[in-house]
């Protein structure tokens, strides 16, 4: 049995097909998407997140309406100038408003008013609502990266994961080639003679095993890749691959030089959640202040013109018919003769007006009722069905409630950080067992592939110590990529960002 020869080929063969595999998966990751885009990195991934999650552009909506309030109030304090106008067409009996007495003429009528009014003192209200909105808009905006973190972070797990499952395939892959080139080995020597049909069989059914492997895996790479997609608001059906960067790589701190009692201070001063509560307390008492001051009372400055204008639709007017006898009497002249009284004989006339009609002395009669009034308002506030102790109680409530989430954030901070910490910790210990897992495996791989090209090791015990090592390396890339994203978790608590 040729013994040397073989070994020295199946070492060659493992080499290349290692490389092979290797460059295969990446090579054709890189190459497939190519065509059809570019292959995205996690910066992008994470940045194209950001500008299209749902969550994220929700919260920028909510503080641009806190920003519109912000706005409105701070304008408040600005006098106010208000016009007001109407047009109407009155039938029946009204009221004559340019002389107040009662008529059965339809008419048409017009009134026009301007008024001003400005707040000269109110016991603060106007300064801590715009504080208490102020406080609102800055934790609005922190709400904006808060939510930006979350779903960057959110990303990056799931971009780590995909990467892992892109490992294991190629793992997968080396272990298959190794399998079938051992595979192709053994055949030779089957026809030749040298070996049982048994050992053929025996790998030509791991090689099985091994297709349906890489089969699985693949499958559920494609899974976390659609998984990713739904984070980014990428539709599931658009080419899409991602950057697959040597996993030595990727920058991990040194977790011997971190304590979680230190993260946990960097992490109060940087985390938006911590900024964000915060601002939402100070906000809370600046209401509170303002629901205060709506206990005292207000004066204000006010200001107005106005003006009307009355047409009827029919005119009335006088028509003399010259004199007429009086019933009234008579009168004696000089020479005592009985002389009759006359008296003027008026009748009203009356004439339609046209719509035109209507409009004469339309700016004489405006200029006749123009009327101006200037003064002080006061406000007392007596009895206004409690709302005003009520919006005093809820704002008092509203801070209580503030303090509480702050509380709670904090608290749940801390065991988010001490939590990442042990599992980092944990998962280092982990990664190095597993490192050695990995070379006791391969010293045991290559022992056994020598006993087995001298006959002295039997197929089936020779696929078991090449699953066992292919077992210890997939746990070895589990482990590595559970640390480093356990890190990571880490270093984003420390305000260093998301970096890969």
């Amino acid at each position: 049995m040729p013994g040397g020869s073989v070994c020295m080929k199946i070492n060659i063969s493992y080499m290349r097909i290692t490389v092979f595999g290797i460059l295969l998966l990446t090579g054709l990751s890189t190459s497939t998407y190519a065509q059809n885009g570019d292959v995205w990195d996690l910066r992008r991934c994470i940045d194209y997140g950001m500008s299209r999650n749902i969550s994220v552009r929700q919260a920028d909506i909510q503080a641009r309406i806190s920003e519109v309030n912000l706005k409105e109030v701070k304008l408040q304090q600005i006098p106010s100038l208000n016009l007001q106008g109407s047009h109407s067409f009155n039938f029946g009996r009204n009221v004559n408003p340019t002389t107040n007495i009662i008529s059965d003429n339809s008419s048409m009528n017009q009134n026009w008013g301007l008024t001003s009014q400005a707040l000269l003192y109110n016991w603060g209200f106007q300064r801590n609502t715009i504080s208490g909105n102020d406080f609102t808009y800055q934790a609005d905006l922190a709400a904006i990266e808060k939510a930006r973190n979350d779903i960057g972070l959110n990303i990056a797990n799931q971009y780590l994961a995909t990467l892992l499952q892109l490992e294991q395939a190629n793992i997968l892959e080396v272990q298959f080639n190794q399998t079938k080139a051992q595979y192709l080995n053994t055949r030779k020597l089957v026809d030749a003679g040298s070996v049982p049909e048994l050992n053929a069989v025996e790998l030509e059914a791991q090689m099985a095993r091994d297709s349906a492997a890489m089969a699985a895996t693949q499958s559920q790479y494609e899974i976390n890749l659609l998984m990713l997609k739904a984070l980014m608001t990428v539709p599931a059906d658009t080419p899409f691959r991602i950057a697959t960067p040597p996993i030595e790589s990727i920058p991990v701190d040194n977790i011997l030089e971190t304590s979680p009692s230190n993260i946990y201070e960097m992490a109060m001063r940087t985390q938006p959640q911590i900024r964000m509560n915060n601002l939402r307390l100070k906000a809370s008492e600046q209401f509170y202040r303002a629901a205060k001051s709506s206990l005292y009372p207000s004066i204000a400055a006010f200001a107005q013109v106005n003006t009307r204008f009355f047409a009827p639709f029919v005119s009335r007017f006088p028509v003399n018919n010259g004199f007429k006898p009086s019933n009234n009497g008579y009168v004696i002249d000089n020479t005592g003769n009985q002389l009759p009284l006359y008296t003027p004989d008026i009748v009203e006339g009356t004439q339609n007006n046209s719509f035109g009609q209507l409009w004469n002395g339309y700016g004489s009669t405006l200029n006749d009722n123009f009327g101006q009034a200037i003064g002080l308002s006061l406000n007392v506030p007596i009895f206004n069905g409690w709302r005003v102790k009520s919006s005093i109680a809820r704002a008092k409530l509203d801070i209580s409630s503030k303090e509480l989430a702050i509380e709670q954030e904090t608290l749940k901070l801390k065991q988010d950080i001490y939590t990442a910490y042990q599992n980092a910790s944990g998962n280092y210990q982990t990664f190095i067992a597993r490192e050695k897992a990995v070379k006791t495996a391969e010293r045991s791989f290559e022992l056994a592939s020598k006993r087995y090209e001298y006959g002295v090791l039997q197929t089936i015990e020779w696929l078991t110590i090449q699953n066992n090592l292919s077992r210890a390396r997939v746990d070895r890339v589990i482990a590595q990529y559970n640390y480093i994203f356990s890190m990571k978790v880490l270093e984003f608590y420390k305000g260093q960002g998301i970096r890969l």
